[in-house]
């Protein structure tokens, strides 16, 4: 079935609250839950693992996952901007009327929800060392400077991945022949 009425006049549906949020912020939202899972699994891996030499295994392991879910932000960046974009715009005109193809900036909106998503894990590094520094007071001397350059690396990751993640869904997964 169509979703075009019978008559001239089109029923468009207001879209909800989900998809008055900016594109570039609802992927960070969503990713988020996965970012928080793997710092949370890297804090246990390097509470557990502290007494042994592998101290800086589970960072190895859970940095790369870290930036894969960089580059899944910027893929879902791009889906929720396409989303937005058949949510808001219509598809189809009327007889004779030449309906505009506007096309998300699949870039911008990689990048903008990297350097949003970077700033939620310098929260949450932030946090963590706080909390870390409150119980072990050495780690608030020595720390006070890794998670600076730490989030400055994110950031910087972040915002590449982002744009990669973007630009993968823009040549790849969006779809065809919407240009």
């Amino acid at each position: 079935m169509s979703n075009q009425s019978r008559s001239r006049r089109r029923r468009v549906r207001p879209p909800g609250l989900w998809h008055s949020i900016p594109p570039w912020i609802r992927a960070p939202i969503i990713t988020f839950g996965l970012l928080a899972v793997v710092f949370v699994a890297n804090g246990l891996a390097v509470t557990i693992f502290a007494a042994t030499a592998f101290t800086f295994s589970p960072a190895m392991i859970c940095y790369p996952v870290q930036l894969l879910a960089y580059i899944v932000n910027g893929i879902l960046a791009g889906w929720q901007a396409d989303l937005t974009r058949f949510r808001h715009l219509r598809q189809v005109g009327h007889r004779g009327e030449r309906v505009q193809r506007n096309l998300p900036e699949y870039l911008t909106h990689g990048a903008l929800a990297g350097v949003l998503l970077a700033l939620l894990a310098a929260l949450m590094y932030l946090a963590s060392n706080a909390v870390v520094a409150t119980f072990v007071p050495l780690v608030a001397l020595v720390g006070l400077t890794a998670p600076w350059l730490l989030i400055i690396v994110d950031l910087v990751a972040a915002t590449g991945l982002g744009m990669l993640g973007a630009l993968i869904y823009d040549r790849w997964l969006s779809a065809p022949g919407r240009r």
